[in-house]
């Protein structure tokens, strides 16, 4: 159910009303968590590509970027927007399962994404096991995590429910899966967790 919502707005989603200055608030959460010398990234819950541009305006932009989505619309309209960009690759897939072996990524981002994940620490761990060792975490938001939910359950439908935790939460969830938390924080502008895969 949840898919085919996302699929039915995946024409439409660019034209949503969404927060003042995402781009620009998009490019801050990079800068933030995104580390030099990060070769292959995953955009993990990629939807129409928010990230693509600005992960590519970063001063050492990754090599590699793999968008994922769960909904092949989203993911058809994200392939549509970028296909001049030849780093960049598309993969329809669940987070629970990414079709990746260990140790694939130096970085993975769930911007705006993790809500809408069912069963989110078995998500969270499969992210970790595709990461290297060292390799980053990180979970973003342009509100706090009671906006946000608060912002679903007004929208209601498949969304209704999708709820993201507070982020000192989320970071001691990270935690017990063997993460080392390097930040976490949120404000009614944004919410960042990072967290570092343990060697």
């Amino acid at each position: 159910m949840k898919r085919t919502w996302f699929d039915q707005l995946a024409p439409a989603w660019d034209s949503l009303p969404g927060q003042p200055d995402t781009a620009a608030r998009a490019q801050t959460f990079l800068q933030k968590v995104v580390p030099p010398g990060c070769f292959a990234l995953l955009d993990a819950g990629a939807g129409t590509g928010v990230l693509v541009e600005p992960l590519l305006r970063l001063p050492a932009p990754p090599a590699r970027i793999v968008e994922l989505d769960f909904a092949p619309a989203m993911l058809a309209e994200n392939r549509r927007k970028h296909a001049a960009r030849p780093q960049v690759r598309y993969v329809c897939a669940d987070l629970s399962a990414p079709p990746f072996p260990a140790a694939s990524f130096g970085c993975a981002l769930l911007f705006g994404a993790l809500p809408h994940v069912e069963n989110q620490r078995a998500a969270l761990a499969a992210l970790l096991e595709i990461l290297r060792p060292g390799g980053r975490l990180a979970v973003g938001h342009l509100m706090s995590s009671g906006a946000l939910n608060a912002l679903h359950a007004s929208i209601g439908g498949a969304v209704a429910a999708d709820r993201l935790p507070p982020a000192s939460e989320l970071a001691a969830l990270l935690a017990s899966l063997g993460a080392r938390v390097l930040l976490a924080e949120e404000s009614p502008q944004e919410y960042t967790v990072l967290v570092e895969k343990s060697a």
